[in-house]
């Protein structure tokens, strides 16, 4: 009997270093499987991106098709500093399709994070992007690179390497409102 008390406290005296290993390589390995969560909050929600204030479109915003609209998205990212987040205005522009759809498109090339513009004429683009595109188009003005929005984005001339990243629309009645981007970086 005092030989197996004696084994039963060393097993268990070995088992602390164990334990304690395995209490260490636990959290870091649940950071990596949910990367954007608090330490140790595991069943909190997620620390994803968010808008930091709504951005509206009415249906009377866009009275023709190839109506592009400029505007300036406020992303929210969940920071540990003081001011507990951290939010980045990210230019996109808004257009009408000719098949009465309506799209949002970053306005930061994927090539190298410049800010392209909306070309409507296809002859403008002929004389500045080198590219003459059957109808209105992005236009990158540092590397030349274009996208047909008609193809969703599709890069038809240029170094980019993928369309720009799409903002996420929702239509509520006659409105329509931006409710994320497309998750992703610059390149």
């Amino acid at each position: 009997m005092e030989g197996t008390n004696r084994r039963i406290v060393l097993k268990t005296l070995a088992a602390i270093p164990l334990a304690a290993t395995f209490g260490l390589v636990i959290s870091p390995l649940l950071r990596f499987m949910r990367p954007t969560l608090k330490p140790l909050d595991v069943f909190g929600p997620s620390d994803q991106p968010a808008p930091e204030e709504d951005v509206f479109f009415n249906d009377t915003d866009f009275p023709k098709e190839w109506t592009c609209l400029p505007f300036m998205f406020k992303q929210k990212y969940i920071e540990y500093n003081p001011e507990g987040k951290e939010v980045r205005e990210i230019p996109g522009f808004i257009v009408k399709l000719p098949s009465g759809d309506v799209v949002a498109y970053s306005r930061i090339c994927p090539h190298l994070g410049c800010v392209f513009n909306w070309v409507p004429d296809p002859s403008e683009c002929a004389k500045g992007y080198n590219f003459k595109p059957q109808g209105p188009v992005f236009a990158c003005p540092c590397h030349l690179s274009v996208y047909d929005i008609a193809q969703g984005g599709k890069v038809v001339s240029g170094p980019a390497p993928r369309p720009p990243r799409k903002f996420d629309l929702t239509k509520v009645g006659d409105k329509y409102k931006i409710v994320g981007l497309e998750a992703g970086s610059i390149a």
